[in-house]
């Protein structure tokens, strides 16, 4: 099966549909939540630097 991939919204619309044509792997379904982690971590990584850059010393 292959990783999710695209925005937040495709990715839960693909989601939604594979889970209607049936039961989905735990493995895969942890693998994908681990993969949405990093990836929500490394956005606030950058929304944080982003910030810092802003702010006035």
């Amino acid at each position: 099966m292959e990783d999710l991939s695209g925005s937040a919204d495709e990715r839960m619309q693909r989601l939604l549909e594979l889970e209607a044509e049936g039961t989905l792997p735990p493995q895969w379904v942890r693998d994908q939540l681990t993969l949405a982690l990093k990836a929500w971590a490394e956005a606030e990584t950058r929304l944080g630097i982003e910030d810092e850059r802003r702010e006035d010393y």
